[in-house]
């Protein structure tokens, strides 16, 4: 595992994790991001799946990569933080969404995963990078796992927990 500074439109890994709604509505942030560089089809087909599926905070939906797919992407994992894109998350649920987004991924076998920061701005970073690494260490022996993130005090946070549990396991 390890934590960089960075796009997660670039994330060097088959998959990636950004935080998403139960309504799939991608206008702000990372998934706004995400949406602009893999185009359109990205949206037209989160909206389907959206209109025949129930998903529930703290659950997980997946689609397509879109025209990321020229990057190596194959398969875009939204970890559902909140109910509308106007609710604040909560630390309860980023752990509940990210733990079983990993245990998904990991579970269609694919080899590495990138994630950023999935809170909404209005949480602790430091909490977050810890929510975020408790649940990456679980799944560390089973696949490759990137945390990029384009705020700087973010990586910084998740480093400072990484070290952390790099002491621990040499122990």
């Amino acid at each position: 595992m390890k934590a960089v500074i960075g796009d997660i439109c670039f994330p060097k890994s088959e998959t990636i994790i950004i935080p998403s709604n139960t309504k799939g509505v991608m206008s702000r942030g990372v998934s706004a991001r995400v949406l602009k560089a893999g185009l359109s089809g990205i949206s037209k087909e989160v909206h389907k799946y959206l209109e025949s599926n129930t998903v529930e905070e703290g659950g997980c939906f997946y689609s397509g990569p879109g025209r990321l797919n020229r990057r190596g992407l194959k398969r875009i994992y939204y970890a559902i933080t909140k109910r509308l894109q106007s609710d604040f998350s909560s630390i309860y649920l980023i752990n509940k969404a990210l733990k079983n987004t990993l245990k998904e991924v990991v579970s269609d076998g694919y080899s590495s995963v990138a994630i950023c920061g999935l809170g909404d701005g209005n949480l602790d970073e430091k909490t977050i990078a810890r929510i975020t690494v408790e649940n990456c260490n679980r799944y560390d022996n089973s696949i490759n796992i990137t945390i990029i993130d384009d705020n700087k005090d973010f990586i910084k946070e998740v480093n400072v927990f990484l070290k952390e549990y790099n002491n621990v396991n040499n122990e």
